[in-house]
């Protein structure tokens, strides 16, 4: 009996050794976060997904998992699947069609993931939430673009159209709409075009713009709503004889993009470029405040639900011609967010 009850202590002792053994390993195991992207085809996506990286390990320890959505809503839903299925700890999302993954996310929530979204919500999920601080940008970006036209071609009514995403909410409320607005406060009688549909990248936005221009050769101000459809639009607007200033002097057209990777900003300070406007979206600070809002829910500092919850913008910063002191300015913001060493180019 006594030896069977010594047997019986030692087990339990060895199942407490091991127990504590496997919770301390549990507790040495990095987080697991799945940060998700819609496109990395785009260069802030690309480098606030590196930032997202770097600060995770150097801050809290974490590891970090990039999701590539590809500019495709059923990838994206895909990627929040092979998330939750890989055991990711926290996702910040970044998904067009939010409504698309709510039950998988329900589940996932219940499960003890943590989610918080970047740019599109999920609805009726009221997860923490971060923006973009668009809208204001977009208005100016609007508005100096009309004077500037105005002042070079008081003659020539404004004519402007905006290629990206025409039934995208968070990109009417943050561009389209009040870049529209801004051209409107100057110049009331101009002629609004609409927002067509660029929506699958470069090669589409190239094809947009030059139907555009053959079919309505007056246009005048074109806001393309981010740097991967840029990169369409002005060889479009070039190999058709235009996408040319006269010294800083609009000729065919002024041009305003969004994101603002190095070649928006070489091109923005060339005088005899069109694109003179991008809305610099900063890769630094957005990852930051990505990551920071995860570890927040995890910490129990922010609330995983909360329906009253204020949406936390992360501010933009206008990158122009017109707007900035000097290039040493727009190359000096672009190296502290992008984490590049450029240098000022030179015309």
């Amino acid at each position: 009996m006594k030896r069977t009850l010594v047997v019986c202590v030692v087990l339990l002792l060895c199942a407490s050794v091991v127990f504590a053994q496997a919770s301390r390993e549990r507790a040495e195991q990095p987080l697991k976060i799945g940060y998700f992207v819609s496109t990395l085809d785009n260069s802030f996506h690309q480098s606030h997904s590196v930032w997202a990286e770097r600060y995770a390990a150097e801050e809290y320890g974490a590891q970090v998992q990039v999701f590539d959505g590809r500019s495709d809503v059923t990838t994206m839903a895909e990627n929040f699947d092979q998330a939750y299925a890989q055991g990711m700890n926290m996702v910040s999302l970044h998904i067009w069609q939010g409504e698309s993954i709510r039950p998988t996310a329900l589940e996932a929530l219940d499960d003890g993931m943590i989610i918080t979204s970047y740019f599109d919500k999920i609805p009726e999920l009221p997860v923490p939430h971060i923006m973009p601080g668009e809208a204001e940008i977009s208005f100016e970006m609007g508005r100096i673009a009309a004077e500037q036209w105005i002042q070079a071609h008081p003659n020539k009514p404004i004519v402007f159209v905006q290629v990206g995403w025409p039934d995208h909410e968070g990109v009417t409320t943050g561009r389209s709409q009040p870049f529209y607005e801004g051209v409107m406060s100057v110049a009331p009688d101009a002629e609004y075009l609409g927002v067509m549909d660029a929506s699958r990248g470069a090669d589409h936005a190239f094809n947009v713009i030059q139907d555009l221009v053959q079919t309505r050769p007056d246009i005048n101000i074109i806001y393309s709503q981010a740097d991967n459809l840029t990169v369409g639009t002005m060889p479009a607007l070039r190999q058709m004889g235009r996408g040319v200033m006269d010294n800083g002097v609009p000729l065919t057209e002024i041009v305003a993009s969004v994101d603002c990777p190095w070649t928006e900003v070489v091109e923005i300070f060339d005088p005899s470029s069109s694109l003179k406007m991008s809305m610099g979206l900063p890769p630094k600070e957005t990852a930051i405040a990505r990551i920071d809002l995860m570890m927040d829910v995890y910490n129990g500092k922010v609330s995983q639900l909360d329906a009253g919850a204020e949406v936390i913008y992360v501010p933009n910063t206008l990158i122009g011609y017109w707007t900035q002191d000097t290039v040493e300015e727009a190359v000096a913001w672009y190296n502290e967010q992008f984490g590049e060493n450029e240098t000022v180019p030179t015309y």
